[in-house]
């Protein structure tokens, strides 16, 4: 069908016309309401990390015993461009760049895993290699929770305890799926063995470690099958807490006495010791900071987070702090864009209305919205986002 027979045809059914460019300009603006809003779109690199943590070691002895057998491992997998390694004092990490025609990133990064698994050379100090793919995701707005202006182990550990709250309490909100700390340190538990003791039971603090390690496991035991059920058996001696690690045994003397870790020292949940300072207005705090996935609203997620801020009671003592709203960015653009395309028109509307009848210059000044509200319906169709 030639142009000149859509335009005669569309001419000759003014009516259906009608309700075709109303029908367009609803689901258009239908389509703009609930559209996902963001500051820019979300994409994922192309990425894979590969950590092992090597507790005590040398950069350098990382770059030898870690980073360089996993280049020389994976080097030759289909579909990584680039290979970068970074060798730290305590761990390695090995940075897998895959070229942009990758279809199946989860493919490779298996692949990876078991090229990883093949290396039997890893120093007995080294722990498990852990593969991941990095995804970055922009901030959504930054929670500060600010605790007494106290120093001690114990104001640490109360202050930690309040950010997890709030962390899990934010997780839970429907419009939010990914929450993380921010200043603080990591959880260690510490085991303290005086040297005399050591010495009085023939024991070096390697020992105390591999013998820690060896019982503080659990491994699976198979299967049991009887008439009509199925039971897993486990071996389950894993300790998490520092309480829990001070009744592993550690030695049995001669008369059958069993000495336990409380036994022959002191156990202690503690924070690993860092250089990092975590402080807002000079007094102790954490952060939470609320990001968002691909799929989410940043507007509703951020109005989300500040009603539950208004609405929780902190402990004594503690309070709120929030800053980072990249929603103020989303509102300012989407403001302007309203305020340019209203203005916008109405100038278009004025002009031909000098030119031409108004009638007719309604008409035609009305291609605008529509054009914009038919382009709304269509980036909806497409899973696309206002950005």
């Amino acid at each position: 069908m030639s142009m000149k027979r859509i335009v005669a045809w569309a001419i000759s059914n003014s009516p259906g016309m009608n309700v075709l460019m109303l029908a367009l300009m609803l689901i258009g603006g239908t389509s703009l309401w609930n559209m996902r809003r963001e500051v820019f779109p979300a994409f994922e690199l192309e990425i894979v990390m590969i950590t092992v943590p090597y507790p005590g070691a040398t950069p350098q002895d990382s770059e030898e015993a870690i980073c360089q057998k996993i280049e020389e491992s994976i080097r030759a997998i289909d579909g990584i461009k680039k290979v970068t390694s970074i060798a730290q004092e305590g761990s390695g990490f090995v940075l897998a760049e895959l070229r942009s025609n990758v279809k199946d990133v989860q493919k490779v990064m298996a692949e990876i895993d078991r090229e990883v698994d093949r290396i039997p050379s890893f120093p007995a100090l080294a722990e498990d290699p852990i593969i991941q793919q990095i995804t970055f995701r922009d901030a959504a707005i930054r929670i500060g929770i600010v605790g007494p202006d106290d120093r001690s182990p114990e104001a640490e550990w109360k202050l930690r305890e309040v950010a997890e709250e709030v962390r899990d309490d934010i997780l839970a909100l429907p419009s939010v799926s990914s929450a993380s700390m921010m200043g603080a340190r990591p959880y260690q538990i510490d085991v303290e063995i005086p040297e005399a003791t050591l010495r009085s039971y023939g024991l070096s603090l390697q020992q105390v470690a591999n013998i820690l390690r060896n019982r503080n496991i659990e491994l699976p035991g198979g299967q049991l099958r009887a008439d009509g059920q199925e039971i897993l058996l486990r071996a389950k001696n894993k300790r998490r807490v520092g309480e829990e690690i001070g009744e592993l045994p550690l030695i049995t003397e001669a008369g059958g006495v069993v000495l336990t870790v409380n036994d022959l020292g002191t156990v202690r949940d503690n924070f690993q010791d860092t250089t990092s300072v975590s402080m807002i207005d000079g007094k102790p705090a954490m952060v939470v900071n609320v990001e968002r996935a691909k799929t989410e609203d940043l507007l509703a997620m951020v109005d989300a987070v500040k009603a539950y801020v208004a609405d929780k009671t902190l402990p004594p003592g503690y309070k709120f702090e929030v800053w980072g709203d990249s929603s103020k960015e989303v509102r300012g653009r989407l403001a302007l864009l309203l305020r340019n395309g209203f203005s916008g028109l109405l100038l278009v509307f004025l002009v031909l209305t000098v030119f031409l009848e108004m009638r007719l210059a309604f008409w035609v000044a009305l291609g605008i919205p529509i054009s914009i509200l038919g382009a709304g319906a269509a980036l909806a169709w497409g899973d696309q986002t206002l950005n």
